[in-house]
This record gives structure tokens, sequence and C-alpha cells, in this order.
């Protein structure tokens, strides 16, 4: 079937962007969802496709402009435009315009907008580049009008732009869409967020008298709104001196007209009309899951929706609330430059994946050696899904649109583990290539191609991260409703205390391994008193030939678990000492026991809970109900199997750098191997083809190698550019709850696993984080506290499973505890009480 020409705004067909571009998908889809939205038709992008195909030169033309020479691309341009203009349209085109627009004339002037295929694309926003007109009358009018729509994208600074980004310059179409003009008495534009200071919480709206045009425009002063979202109060308010506006005319066009003077200092929007538009801007911020960036008129006192897009820009607050966990240490120049790409690649295939709006910024950035998250962007898009009901009655109301909007959410699980065995097999192939035996350019090859192997196998794991935490707010917040607020934390607890992960069975096996232990008292003595890094590099271990080979096979399948993120600090293989510190921890424990019976008990805590809360779910509820904790217990799982692949990277990706280094550092551009890390990917880039010299490298590695050990020490700040505050805590720190429970005991501050192995069972382990390498030390702690982090991250999970009690994301607790001061952690309130309390 031939893609139709005109669509009108209710049409289903017209919300595909490639058939209305952006603007008209939008227009369709907020027409079809019931907003006040003008009557109009879109001229879709077929039109101006059959229009290019009867003009075969055009794409030689295109390829032939001079796209670095402003003023000859300039001149080429207008020539192209002009020519395009007297060229007729095709009869097939030309017949469905004066078939269709007729009746989308006959109230009036109309707009004719620009809405490219290639708009509100990630990075790509093509705000302003192509013409829109407004007060245009009658058919043969409007069809010339849609044919310079056309002509716009031939506009010198539109082909730039799309250079620019990375277009092909015929990679765009064009659709116009049509619409009845709204001879406003005041128009404006609004953002359902401050986009000034990113505030979320925040409506921000602008308007003038007359049409819209004098706020997009700028040409003088508005009147500005910021309303508190939550209870439509203003916070901020400006009233401009309104000079001019613009209206329409009579007989088409536009025109200035002057302010009456007793309306230049008077609000263009009465109290009444601020709250309804304020509700309004609610309700299509709530529909998009979204924020959103609106145009709106008010037409005797009814309030009209012109236009609605997501936000695309925000500034960034940089903060250590996300990144703490994953990134608690400072982090080497090259280990990230090979990380944010990556990251950043994942990001944007998730947010397609989930029909999120793109997102063209940072996400994470590196400041003075440490990761910072954009907390503007976190808080964005993690309140785009929500999945937010007021009662259970309205979430079976909105089953049906949750099941179609989030069918992605069932398939992911297959997808990754289809992916899985790929990845899987391509690392084996890359792991056993012979390093020595290559040359410094085959090694760097080597490199990159490890890198693309971990980009294409993260490529959906940020979605995973997110859907997990999505999937937990609402089982949290189904539970709520269900069994009401005070009982929910417990009932939520016991729905989801016991998962089976990959870290449950590499503890399984760090368990068997100190059953060994035990059983030997010779071997028992020598890990616990002894110096384990001399037992392994000594070879004294080969004296336990038994334990030697277990520990072996241990390592041959668990040795790519991270200490830290950064491939800089070797995995478990690279420092199997870390290992015999855990298993240190276990042995001392007292009573050490068979984690199985431990398991079985939550497994059958679990299958009561769920029993008892579906019996209280609603009839129609109770088969959704089931699937979201089945889905939250799957993502648990996936999430913690996902870390554990992904670190399966990091010794062939290691070796190979440091492999680089010993070359480096004999030909004089390193000190030693490992300072290969210290460079920048472009600095190492550079050294390979021979670009940059040896003591070029040499100087910027030494430099951030000092820098890198001089941010050891200290605390970064929490908000970057800010101070930390110095808070007088009155004996009482608060965070998080974790895990619930109490208990008491002295602390013990760990930095690293260099502090594992004075840490002794009975203590508060207190943490910036912690990650699936430090597990063994919750079998021995009395409760877990860490400075980052929430009730899904490692540490709550971990301590859930192990029935201890935890608080996070307690900021400044490494700097306001101290090793051996008793404190007593309540993880069910989110306190930790000094002074033993």
């Amino acid at each position: 079937m031939s893609d139709p020409l005109v669509l009108e705004f209710s049409d289903a067909r017209a919300e595909l962007v490639s058939r209305t571009g952006g603007k008209g998908a939008s227009l369709s889809r907020m027409a079809r969802a019931g907003f006040p939205v003008p009557d109009g038709v879109v001229v879709t992008a077929a039109c101006y496709r059959a229009f290019a195909a009867g003009w075969p030169e055009l794409e030689g033309r295109a390829a032939a402009l001079p796209v670095t020479d402003p003023e000859a691309l300039r001149e080429a341009c207008a020539t192209l435009r002009d020519d395009l203009l007297r060229r007729p349209f095709p009869s097939a085109v030309a017949d469905a315009l004066r078939e269709a627009l007729p009746a989308a004339v006959e109230h009036g002037p109309v707009s004719v907008r620009s809405s490219a295929t290639l708009e509100d694309l990630a990075g790509a926003a093509f705000a302003g580049q192509h013409d829109s007109f407004l007060g245009v009358v009658g058919v043969e009018n409007v069809m010339e009008h849609v044919k310079r729509c056309w002509a716009s994208l031939w506009e010198d600074r539109a082909v730039r732009y799309r250079h620019e980004q990375g277009f092909g310059l015929t990679a765009a179409d064009m659709a116009v869409v049509v619409q009845r003009m709204v001879d406003a008495d005041v128009a404006g534009v609004a953002f359902s967020m401050n986009p000034i200071t990113g505030e979320a919480r925040r409506i921000l709206i602008t308007g003038a008298w007359g049409l819209g045009e004098t706020v997009v425009s700028g040409e003088g002063e508005v009147d500005q709104w910021i309303l508190d979202k939550a209870t439509l109060a203003p916070v901020e308010s400006h009233v401009g001196m309104k000079l001019r506006g613009i209206r329409q005319t009579p007989g088409g066009g536009t025109e200035h007209f002057e302010v009456p003077g007793d309306r230049r200092e008077a609000p263009s929007l009465t109290e009444d009309e601020l709250h309804r538009l304020a509700r309004l801007i609610l309700r299509v911020e709530r529909h998009y899951a979204f924020p959103q960036d609106l145009e709106w008129a008010v037409l005797g006192g009814e309030v009209f929706l012109l236009q609605s897009r997501p936000v695309t820009e925000f500034p960034a607050r940089w903060t250590r609330q996300e990144s703490a966990e994953r990134f608690p240490n400072p982090i080497t120049p090259l280990t990230w430059d090979f990380t944010t790409p990556g990251f950043h690649a994942s990001l944007s295939h998730s947010l397609e994946m989930m029909g999120m709006p793109p997102f063209d910024g940072e996400w994470f950035t590196r400041l003075d050696g440490y990761i910072y998250g954009n907390q503007t962007a976190v808080e964005v898009f993690a309140a785009g899904h929500q999945a937010a009901f007021d009662d259970l009655e309205d979430l079976v109301a909105k089953v049906p649109r949750l099941r179609e909007g989030y069918r992605w959410v069932q398939e992911l699980p297959v997808r990754w583990a289809r992916d899985l065995d790929r990845y899987l097999l391509e690392l084996g192939r890359l792991g056993g290539r012979d390093l020595p035996g290559m040359s410094l350019e085959e090694l760097w090859e080597h490199v990159l191609e490890i890198d693309r192997v971990g980009r294409e196998y993260f490529l959906p794991n940020i979605a995973i991260s997110i859907t997990q935490g999505l999937l937990h707010r609402l089982l949290f917040q189904m539970v709520a409703h269900v069994v009401g607020p005070g009982d929910a934390p417990n009932v939520y607890d016991g729905l989801t205390c016991h998962c089976e992960t990959k870290t449950g069975l590499v503890n399984r096996d760090l368990y068997d391994l100190a059953l060994m232990v035990r059983g030997d008292p010779a071997l028992r003595e020598r890990l616990v008193d002894g110096d384990r890094r001399a037992f392994v590099e000594s070879g004294e271990m080969a004296s336990f030939p038994d334990f030697a080979e277990r520990f072996r096979r241990f390592l041959e399948v668990h040795g790519h678990r991270e200490v830290d993120f950064d491939a800089y600090v070797p995995t478990w293989s690279g420092q199997p000492w870390v290992v015999l510190e855990n298993l240190r921890l276990i042995v001392l424990q007292e009573g050490m026991e068979d984690p199985g019976p431990a398991e079985q008990e939550l497994r059958s805590r679990q299958q009561v809970t769920e029993r008892e809360f579906l019996a209280r779910v609603p009839d129609e509820l109770r088969t959704f109900a089931g699937e979201i904790i089945r889905l939250a217990r799957t993502y648990t799982a996936l999430d913690d199997l996902e870390h554990y692949q992904t670190t399966r990277l990091t010794p062939p990706f290691r070796a190979a750098l440091v492999e680089m280094g010993r070359r480096l550092v004999g030909a004089s551009a390193l000190d030693e191997p490992e300072d290969v890390f210290f460079l920048r990917r472009a600095t190492l880039e550079g050294v390979v083809e021979r670009r940059i010299t040896a003591e070029d490298a040499a100087r910027e590695a030494r430099a951030a190698r000092e820098d890198h050990r001089r941010r050891q020490v200290g605390e970064p700040a929490f908000r970057w550019g800010e101070e930390n505050e110095v808070a007088d805590h009155e004996g009482r720190l608060t965070g998080l709850p974790g895990a619930p429970g109490v208990a008491a005991g002295p602390v013990c501050l760990v930095h690293s696993a260099d502090d594992f192995a004075r840490f002794t069972p009975g203590s508060v382990l207190v943490a910036r984080t912690t990650n699936p390498a430090w597990t063994p030390l919750f079998y021995s702690a009395a409760a877990v506290v860490t400075e980052s982090g929430g009730p899904l991250s490692h540490g709550a999970v971990t301590a859930r499973e192990v029935r201890i009690p935890a608080v996070m994301a307690v900021r400044g607790a490494m700097a306001a505890l101290q090793d051996g001061v008793r404190v007593r952690v309540d993880g069910s309130k989110g306190t930790v009480t000094m002074d033993g309390e």
C-alpha cells in the first residue's frame, strides 16, 4: 500500500515521525490523546519524496554543495531553492492537496509549518533551521507555502547543520503541518520543568499579548511565571513592559500592533487562566511521562495547546549521588576514556529501546579524577518511567497501556541471554592471543577489538539497571496500596528477600574453600595469622596441594571479579591474596554455617509472603501483580549477572594495555608498565602512530600519576564546585533504609580491599560503597553503612540476604565516623546513632 499523502491529526498513521516529521507526529499524538489542539492536517513526507523523485538532478546538486565555504554555500543554496520553487508539483501530489486542503482552510487563516523527519533526534533538534509561515489564506497560497517549507530544507544554515551533525545532505525529508490559526488574545511558551535551573518541581510559563511569535522571536519583554508543580502556587513572577505584539490580519498574514497603555504592564494571564494552563501542562507531561516544552494560546478564555515536545536541553548539576556507588575512588584517565563512550552508547540504545526521548549530553563526567553524575538528567529520566497510578482502580485501568508500552521489559532478558553467548565466544577468542609476540601496533588494534566487543555487549545493559529500579518502585507502590503504607516495607522485603544470583554462587564456592581451610589446622593457622600475600607469591601454597588446586579452579572461574571498577586495579586473578583475605573473614566467623539452610529459609519466607500478598490483591489485578513480582526478581538476578559478565572484559583488556606499557617503558615513554593507565586515549594512540614523542607521553603520565595519588587522600566534593558541609550530626547520621533490623558494634572504615585484613568479625562495615567482591565481609559484619547507593544497590541487597541491617546513602559517613567508635545501626529507619545509644 502506498504511503498516504495527506493525513488529519486524528489519523493514527500520522504518529509516525518518518511520515509526518517531529512536529506533525507530536500534534497527531496530542490530538488523539484528547488535548485541545486546533484542527489541522499534515502534508506527509511522501509528497516531498515524490517531488524529489521527479527532479533527478537534485541528488547530484546536493552532493556538489560547497559545505566548507560559507559564501559559496549561501549562493549555491539560494539558486537551488529558486529552482525548487519554480518546479511544479507532481500531479498526484497536487490532486491530493487540492482535495484535502479546502476543509483545512475554510475557517480562516492557517499556519504552514515545516516538520522535518530528522527533528528531535539525539543531538539534532534542528530548532529554527526550517521555515514556518503564519496567517496563510486559500488553497493555492497554502500549496505555495508548502513548497517554500520544502525549499527551507536547502537553506544554507540547514544544510550546514545536517553536515555538521553527520547526516547525509539528502537524508532529511520534509512533511508540512497545516493548522488552523488561533487568533490568540495571549500566547507563549511553557516548560513543565525549569530549563534554566534544571528543577523538575517547577513549571515555567512565559506569555505576551497576541500571537506567540512575540515570545518565540524574543522581540520584546514578556511576562514570566515560575510555579510550584505540587501546589501550582507562584514561586516567582515577572510582568514585563509589553509595548508591541503580533496579531493576524483579516486577509491573512500577520502584523505588529501597539499594545494599549493600560495593558502594557498588566499580566497577560488572569489567575484562573494561569492555573488552567498549568493544569494542562501537567496533564501533557504525565501523558508523555517526560518534561515537555510547549507552545500555547488563549482565545476568549479557552486554552489551546499548539505544540509539545520533550525538553532536550537542561543544565547539568554534577553530584556524587549517582556515581559514588559505581565509581567510589578516583579513576585513571585511560580507563575513563574507554568507559565513557561505551556507557553513553548504551544509554542512547537503552533510551531508544524504552521509548524515551534521546539525551544529548553527558550523564557522567570526570572531574578532579572522580566521576560525577548529571543529577538533573538522572531526576528527569527517572521520573519519566515512574509508571505512577493513584489507586488500585487506576492501576487496573492502566494495565493494558503498561503492557503495551513496556513490552520490552519481557523481551530484554531473553535478548540479553541470546547475545551473551556471542560475547563470551568473542572474549574467548581474544583471550587466547600471544601478546608478547605482537607488535605495538598490533597490541593497540587488539585493545580496540576488545573495546568493540565490550561496547556491543554493553548496549542494552543500562536498560537492565533502569528497568530493575522501575520494577521495584512499581512493586513497592502496588504493595503499599494493597496492604497499607505501614506494612508495605515488611511485605515488600518478604517478596524480594531472596534471589538466585551469580554473587550467591560465588559466595557458596568461597564457603566450600573456607570449609577446606577449617578442616586443616595448619592451613587455617597459616591463612588466619600469616601474611596472605606472601603465602601466594612465595609458592608456599603448593605445600597444601588439594587447597591449591581448588583455589586455582576458583580463580579460573571467578578470577575476573573486580576489586575496583578501574582496570588499573587488578582483578582477583591479579591479586589472589584479596580472596584469601575474604576466606580469612569467613573462617573467623563464630559458628560458621552453611549458607544453604539460610537461603532455604529465605525462599520459604518469600513463597509464603507472595501467597498471602496475592490473596489480598483484587482478582482483576492478581495476574499482573504476579508478573511484576517475577520480573522484579528476574531483573535483580539479571543485573547481578550482567555485572559479573561485564567484568570478564577487564583481564584481557588490562593484560593488553600492560603489555603495551612494557614496550613504552623500553622506549622511555613510561616509568612503569601500569603507568599506561595515566595516559589519555588520544595520547596513547598518538604514541602508537608516532605523532607524540616519548618525552611528551612520559611527562603526561607522571603528572597524571601524581595527581591520582594525591586524590586518594581526602573526600571529593559531593556537589561539584561546592565545599562539603561539615554538619553537627548530634550523635546521629541519617540515610536511606537498606536492610531491616537493628545492630550495634564498633566501626571499621573500609576504603578498599587493602583494609580487608584488619576487618574484625562483629564490626560495623562503613564504606563509600561496596561491590560483589566485598560480599564475604557481610557474613562477619554486624551491620553495613555506605555513603552511596539505595535499596537496590549491592550493599542493600546483600545485607538483606545475610539478614544484617544496612543504611545506605549516609553522606559524609567516612568523615563523621572513626574506627572503633561504637554505633547502633537501624536499617528500618535509616539511622546510625553514635556512642552506642
